[in-house]
């Protein structure tokens, strides 16, 4: 999906304003370009002056109006997106979660919709000068036909030219994105892990070679796309010039009629639309990461849809207690992404009545974080069934069931606040720390 794509499909209401105003600048461009060539001319003066301010003043309007709202409805459509990807994770199990990666799910929350803010910067301005080469393009035909045959020879070959280039630009984007995401991975070994990186030097040194290669590889793979983005930029440049040369000395050759303050207003007029044209070339960059974002964002969206549980119409209703959670004969198995290994648990029955503490035990890597994650419902079974007071947990009931759950898992995550607790009780909470002895190390703001 692009980037205009994108904007298509969530913007709503303003938008056929948006482009209405849009055009109106661009009308305007064209009619301050027709008043200056009129007053060369020395004909009606008063009628080009009048013409240019009237046509500066909706110039002027359109382009305040365009802007701020381009980036208004540019930054509602990024909150949405960035609302809807924390819903749909939210509603997500665990296991398909852990596939995506959180290196994936951050990049897309935080680094694409940055950079769809900064190409909405350059959209109206785009948008713009577009509007502007089709009324200038008008003018000059009207001026000469020779001229414009020229320019639309010129423009359809560097506009093929670009998108057979844009292709190759965009696939090497989406590698360089991939790369950088392995790059965060890396990082989080480091700050998640960053207690065994600093009790050993050996893990600490491979593992920032290994860091060393993944950003090597990245920019490279960025260097070279920037390479390409750039020489397109040059071509389109000199696309542009080459315009400007064909008009001036090739055109007159093929008709009688341009010439003299003819050739004048017609390059006066092409120089309009190459200044809009070099605006185009320079945001070619930003709009083909713009371009690449879009489209990083749609297939994680479309991915996480297809995990996603149905949203909740109503709160869940929590049981106050329970009598016996019971493990019949369940199967767990996964396969691992780093080593294609599968990795079983299984069969197992187990029994838990209210009241009992009970230890569950085992070697390393024998399934123990596994099966409190299937008995918890994080991880659905392959087979069998646990029930809750003889209810069948299954995705109709299993919100209820986890919510009878409170757990800390060797990879806890520490909260900023309690949330989910609407009202804590002050006085509830210090007894409780005191209870653990932790009234002096912790305390609620």
């Amino acid at each position: 999906m692009s980037f205009l794509e994108l904007v298509r499909r969530e913007m709503h209401g303003s938008l056929p304003k948006l482009l209405f105003m849009s055009a109106l600048g661009g009308i305007s461009t064209a009619a301050i370009l027709a008043a200056i060539n009129a007053g060369m001319q020395g004909r009606s003066n008063l009628w080009a002056a009048t013409l240019f301010l009237v046509a500066l003043f909706l110039f002027i309007k359109t382009q305040y109006y365009v802007t701020i709202t381009t980036t208004a409805e540019i930054e509602s459509i990024i909150h949405k997106i960035r609302l809807r990807l924390i819903d749909l994770v939210r509603r997500s199990e665990l296991l398909p979660i852990e596939g995506i990666g959180r290196a994936r799910i951050v990049a897309a929350i935080t680094s694409d919709t940055a950079v769809l803010t900064q190409a909405s910067n350059l959209l109206a301005f785009t948008i713009q000068g577009a509007v502007l080469i089709f009324f200038v393009a008008i003018y000059v035909a009207f001026l000469s036909l020779a001229a414009i045959v020229i320019t639309i020879v010129v423009v359809v070959t560097a506009g093929t030219i670009f998108h057979l280039k844009n292709k190759r630009l965009a696939a090497q984007k989406q590698e360089a994105a991939a790369w950088e995401r392995r790059l965060f991975d890396r990082l989080t070994d480091f700050l998640d892990g960053f207690k065994e990186v600093r009790l050993n030097s050996a893990r600490s040194n491979e593992l920032f070679a290994d860091a060393v290669d993944v950003s090597r590889t990245a920019a490279n793979i960025k260097i070279r796309s920037q390479a390409e983005t750039f020489k397109l930029i040059v071509s389109s440049q000199v696309s542009m010039y080459v315009l400007l040369g064909a008009v001036v000395f090739v055109a007159p050759q093929l008709s009688e009629s341009l010439g003299g303050a003819s050739l004048t207003q017609t390059t006066t007029a092409l120089m309009f639309v190459v200044g809009a044209c070099f605006g185009l070339v320079q945001s070619i960059p930003v709009l083909l990461t713009a371009n690449a974002s879009a489209d990083r964002i749609a297939q994680l969206e479309a991915t996480l849809r297809a995990i996603a549980g149905p949203a909740k119409e109503h709160e869940v209703k929590v049981p106050k207690r329970f009598d016996k959670i019971e493990v019949h004969d369940i199967v767990f198995r996964y396969v691992d992404k780093f080593s294609d290994t599968t990795f079983q648990i299984g069969p197992i029955d187990f029994t838990l009545s209210s009241g009992e503490l009970v230890f569950i035990t085992g070697g390393n890597g024998s399934g123990k974080s596994t099966f409190l994650r299937v008995l918890a419902g994080l991880y659905p079974p392959d087979s069998g069934e646990i029930t809750l007071d003889g209810m069948r947990i299954n995705d109709q009931t299993r919100d209820a069931y986890r919510a009878l759950m409170s757990a800390i898992f060797f990879d806890y995550h520490l909260f900023q606040r309690l949330y989910g607790i609407p009202e804590p009780e002050p006085g509830e909470i210090e007894r409780l720390l005191t209870q653990f002895r932790l009234a002096d190390k912790i305390w609620l703001t």
